[in-house]
């Protein structure tokens, strides 16, 4: 495997060169039936924010403030007033000591769910979008991977609008399969969680990305090791050819974090190296 490394590697590198100025493209569809705010349907509530109002119980995903009711031409119902639902947000304000630092400050405000308001014309209501599904048809090559590795695939949760590793609960959460754009970019968003995972201290155990210290810089380096180990899986699967480009983009995107330092490739390739041969079961 290691010539394959080599040339994937260099590969890489010349992708960024040329292409690493394009913009990632996130390879799954949003669902517009999770929560959003009315005045921004695309742009689903993230975070604590996504589960306080989808376990508030409404059948409608469109949220807004009393002030964007009234906006619309609407208001809330009187018998839903005391019945709102908060949600939260970071505010940064500058250090009055040192002009360098930005001093993170927890606000909250209340948003109601449309089904608490009346008067709103339905032409400001956005229709559900209901996105196409894929048919997923799976690659042999990658679900041999999966089968054969030994991180087990009940590591693996989906049915999240979101793909991502979680360290302290060992766990990956991924969008659903048929939510994707297409399969290839399914398994190969997979594998950069997968790749993600190998770092837990019961594996490859890199201190680095989710040790003590975890900051900026580890965070763009470890990003780096997940979207390389991605391209060594995907070429292993025989898919590599399908996202490469939006790999290219990705890796560009991290090295201005840091500096465009060229020599972080070599780097975090050696590191994926070592992620790659965990998963693909080798010494």
């Amino acid at each position: 495997m290691a010539n394959v490394y080599e040339i994937v590697t260099e590969r890489i590198i010349k992708l960024v060169e040329e292409k690493g100025h394009l913009p990632w493209q996130r390879p799954w569809k949003v669902n517009e039936s999770f929560p959003v705010n009315i005045e921004r349907p695309s742009k689903p509530y993230q975070g604590i924010n996504f589960w306080l109002l989808l376990s508030a119980g409404f059948a409608s995903p469109f949220w807004l403030t009393a002030k964007q009711a009234k906006k619309l031409g609407g208001r809330i119902k009187y018998s839903e007033w005391k019945k709102s639902t908060l949600i939260v947000f970071w505010k940064f304000l500058d250090d009055k000591e040192d002009a360098k630092k930005r001093i993170p400050l927890l606000r909250y405000y209340y948003v109601y769910n449309i089904e608490q308001a009346e008067g709103i014309d339905p032409k400001h209501i956005p229709a559900i979008v209901e996105n196409s599904k894929l048919e997923f048809e799976p690659i042999s090559n990658c679900e041999k991977i999966l089968s054969d590795m030994p991180i087990p695939m009940s590591k693996v949760q989906h049915g999240f609008n979101r793909a991502c590793y979680k360290p302290w609960a060992d766990q990956i959460e991924m969008p659903n399969k048929e939510d994707f754009v297409g399969v290839e970019e399914y398994y190969s968003t997979l594998f950069h969680e997968l790749t993600h995972a190998t770092g837990h201290e019961t594996r490859c155990d890199r201190k680095e990305a989710f040790g003590a210290g975890f900051g900026r810089e580890k965070y763009s380096k470890e990003e780096l090791v997940a979207e390389i180990g991605t391209c060594f899986l995907c070429h292993t699967a025989g898919i590599e050819n399908k996202i490469m480009d939006n790999s290219a983009a990705y890796i560009g995107s991290w090295l201005k974090k840091l500096k465009n330092d060229p020599r972080m490739i070599v780097f975090a390739a050696s590191q994926a190296q070592k992620a790659t041969d965990y998963i693909l079961a080798q010494s």
